[in-house]
């Protein structure tokens, strides 16, 4: 590395430590503020409350991360353009691309290092605050009706409510897959299932059993009107709480969603948000790349202009991308397309600045 690189990315780290850190400690209070009733009406201890945000830190820094990578793009280059060091650079004959290669690289590496940090330390510390608050600040209580509701059994069949409802241990549109593998070998359609707790068995009302074999036939057979199903499951597995998908990595969501295809279910929802996590991971060299325009256009005394540039085009970026979020949820363009939109216009546009800036 040379010592140009090392002036600039010391400079640069020196600013985006302490941003990092005030920003942090901005959302820390805020959080606290917004959740000190629910502390001390629930009794929380200090140790639970300090665990609490142990849980929470990886999400904070997480959050963080862009803003700061920008006020520290805009600083150090703005205090370098500012005592005439880059234009000292420029007249020895060094490009603009030269002099922020460094900053560029960081970008990349700050985008390696979001996807780690999110799928491996942001997403299961959520898992469990999630759970924490579920336990100690929010009151229990028995939903009405679950919606697809996917569970396995012990024989490995897979078993899908589309409604369940908690309170009658009762099941609607239940669908039961027998696998060989990968392939479909039986499926068991029920209009309703009701759990008899004296008998500790599922009785079903209207049945249908269909059988797949390996030449592509179905075999249709219509069961008894009211019979049992033979489940090891019982309601306190199905109301059991797991992972939720909106905790999951995108190692796990990608696995949910294959397994809602093949169960035939429609994970449109969960698509988009495995597109938009991906998306969001690029936010770090996005805003390196915007910043560097910014913080060299204008005036050179007062960075307070591209300061406020940068803010807004940062809050463009979000604009952008939780509305291709909303819209990859609709049925208007493909998950994909929508949410990278944002990622895909604001990088022509910093192309554009950049290319810009090095004529100057």
């Amino acid at each position: 590395m040379s010592t140009l690189d090392r002036y600039i990315l010391s400079a640069f780290l020196r600013i985006f430590g302490l941003v990092l850190v005030s920003l942090i400690g901005v959302i820390l209070i805020v959080d606290f503020v917004e959740h000190i009733d629910a502390f001390v009406d629930q009794g929380l201890t200090p140790t639970l409350v300090v665990i609490y945000y142990f849980y929470n830190l990886p999400s904070f820094i997480d959050m963080s991360l862009p803003m700061s990578t920008l006020l520290a793009t805009v600083f150090t280059l703005g205090t370098l353009n500012r005592n005439y060091e880059i234009a000292a650079l420029k007249a020895c004959g060094i490009s603009l691309y030269r002099i922020t290669r460094s900053l560029l690289w960081l970008g990349v590496f700050l985008t390696v290092f979001q996807f780690l940090f999110q799928n491996f330390l942001v997403m299961p510390f959520n898992h469990k605050n999630k759970q924490m608050a579920r336990e100690y600040l929010k009151p229990v209580r028995t939903p009405t009706v679950l919606r697809e509701v996917i569970r396995q059994d012990l024989n490995g069949n897979i078993v899908v409510f589309s409604q369940y409802f908690p309170k009658q241990n009762r099941g609607a549109e239940v669908a039961i897959y027998s696998f060989n593998d990968s392939t479909l070998q039986q499926r068991w359609d029920y209009v309703r299932m009701n759990w008899i707790d004296s008998l500790g068995v599922w009785e079903y009302k209207n049945g249908v059993q269909r059988t797949f074999s390996a030449g592509g036939e179905v075999a249709f057979e219509k069961l008894p009107e009211v019979g049992n199903v033979p489940l090891t499951l019982t309601p306190g597995d199905i109301e059991k709480e797991e992972i939720r998908p909106d905790e999951m990595n995108i190692f796990q969501l990608a696995k949910f969603i294959e397994k809602k295809r093949i169960l035939g279910l429609n994970p449109r929802h969960w698509i988009t948000d495995f597109h938009f996590k991906i998306a969001f991971i690029f936010t770090g060299f996005i805003t390196i790349f915007l910043g560097i325009s910014f913080a060299l256009q204008g005036s050179r005394e007062n960075l307070a202009p591209a300061v406020g540039k940068s803010i807004f085009a940062l809050f463009i970026y979000y604009i952008f991308i939780m509305g291709g979020k909303k819209v990859g949820n609709s049925a208007s363009f493909h998950p994909a397309y929508a949410v990278w939109a944002g990622n895909f216009i604001l990088l022509f546009v910093g192309s554009f600045l950049f290319w810009r800036t090095s004529k100057r």
